[in-house]
């Protein structure tokens, strides 16, 4: 790490301890931070994402085609298992983003803040699409489902031409109302996260999420 690059992590660590920041400070921050990282680390993995948002590797790629490998082999009758889980979990990026910053000299995030940063990142990765030899394997959204904001991924079933919807990341929802505890619920149009007056908040299309 060179002096500039210290001064912009330090920068950004202030924004996010200060609560006053925006995703985009969240993008920045996790570009720099990636080749700090451990690799494989949530930090790293998910910096690539955010940096080249078409993927073709990394664990959730890897999540993703395990799901549509599962739903092509049920499409032949063919046995095989599937694992629904979260990529990454809050804990784990917590402790995989507190240690690149301990490199930096700089002290750890709360919980809270961990989860703030963690949201903007999900709020980053909306639409981003995922290949496997180059064909489109599926997307990711944002939704929420009772007391979580989910980062979700779609795949389609080869039969019915349905969409398949999973979890990938999940933050409890300190930022909008609740949602229905029995289905997704996705946001009407697209989510950006802001931290003003001490709070982070989503907006969907420029208006604070209800």
């Amino acid at each position: 790490m060179d002096a500039k690059e210290t001064h912009l992590v330090a920068d950004l660590h202030q924004r996010i301890t200060s609560r006053a920041f925006h995703e985009r400070d969240i993008l920045g921050l996790l570009i720099l931070l990636r080749d700090h990282a451990a690799d494989p680390s949530p930090v790293r993995e998910l910096g690539d994402f955010v940096a080249h948002r078409e993927k073709d590797r990394g664990a959730l790629k890897k999540y993703v085609q395990h799901v549509a490998a599962y739903l092509e082999a049920a499409a032949r009758k063919t046995p095989a298992r599937m694992k629904i889980e979260f990529v990454h979990s809050s804990a784990a990026f917590r402790d995989s983003l507190n240690t690149v910053f301990d490199r930096f000299g700089l002290p750890a995030l709360s919980t809270d803040l961990s989860d703030d940063a963690l949201t903007c990142v999900m709020s980053l990765l909306q639409d981003v699409r995922l290949f496997h030899n180059r064909k489109e394997i599926g997307r990711l959204g944002l939704g929420r489902l009772g007391e979580e904001l989910w980062l979700c991924a779609a795949v389609v079933e080869p039969t019915k031409g349905v969409h398949v919807v999973f979890p990938a990341l999940s933050v409890p929802n300190r930022y909008c109302s609740a949602g229905d505890v029995q289905r997704l619920g996705a946001f009407p149009g697209l989510v950006e996260a802001r931290c003003t007056e001490g709070r982070l908040r989503l907006y969907v299309d420029g208006v604070e999420a209800a």
